[in-house]
Parts: C-alpha cells; structure tokens; sequence
C-alpha cells in the first residue's frame, strides 16, 4: 500500500487552493472542505448540500 502524507507547507497549499479555484469551484470546495473538516474524500463526496447548508456541525 501506498503511504500518503498531508501537505503540511502553508504556502503549498496556498498554491493548491489557487490553481484549483483557477480550473473551477468544485474541486476547490472539495478540498477546502477536506482541509478544513478533516473528513475523508468518501465522506465528503457522500455529502449533500442540505447535509451543510446553514449547519455549523456535521451530523
């Protein structure tokens, strides 16, 4: 198995979150809610809008 390690340079992920809202807003919100959430990608891609509309908490 491949071991995967997060992007822990700040500035690193500045440039990540600039080239991918350059190329559109889904991918940049997929990952500032992995980033800022700290949910796996199944579980975010699980989500719906009215799973994080007007909702400071995930259930």
């Amino acid at each position: 198995m491949v071991c995967v390690e997060p992007i822990r340079d700040k500035e690193k992920i500045e440039i990540v979150k600039r080239i991918l809202k350059e190329h559109g807003s889904r991918n940049y919100l997929l990952f500032l809610m992995g980033i800022n959430s700290g949910l796996r990608i199944s579980d975010i891609l699980k989500l719906k809008v009215a799973d994080v509309k007007d909702k400071n908490i995930l259930n």
